[in-house]
């Protein structure tokens, strides 16, 4: 009797065994549904010229997800997205640079030159700058900001 109790005992754990790999398996497999990458990029203007001296951020309203890139020479920007979702609608924000600073020595000796943005634009909710991802791969968004 004590015998059988033992194989019966022996075959349930192994089959809970196998139950349990296999589905282990079949989570992983499903993973997170494919998300498209897409780079957005445009120039970022105030009053009609270049701005050089900001930073441009995305963010997904949804899902809090952001991205963010400083604008280059000539008021340029490029953003590279890992994942996005098709048809969100992002708000938008222009703010100063983002200076990363790894040690206070690498801390620039003199003040680059700066240009006033309108503080509203620092904000996502208050910018009124909004972009939709139609698709993924290479987008273009031009910003156009007023100084008044």
């Amino acid at each position: 009797m004590h015998v059988r109790w033992e194989k019966h005992l022996a075959r349930h754990v192994r089959a809970g065994w196998i139950i349990a790999i296999f589905g282990l398996a079949l989570v992983g497999c499903q993973g997170r549904s494919a998300r498209p990458s897409a780079d957005i990029q445009g120039v970022v203007r105030l009053d009609g010229k270049p701005l050089e001296q900001a930073s441009v951020h995305f963010t997904s309203p949804r899902t809090g997800e952001s991205a963010y890139a400083n604008v280059e020479p000539g008021g340029t920007y490029r953003i590279p997205f890992p994942e996005v979702d098709i048809g969100e609608l992002y708000e938008v924000a222009v703010r100063k640079p983002v200076v990363e600073v790894e040690y206070a020595t690498d801390a620039p000796t003199s003040q680059p030159k700066t240009t006033k943005i309108p503080d509203r634009y620092a904000n996502r909710r208050t910018s009124g700058l909004t972009f939709k991802i139609e698709s993924g791969g290479s987008q273009t968004f031009d910003i156009d900001l007023s100084g008044s």
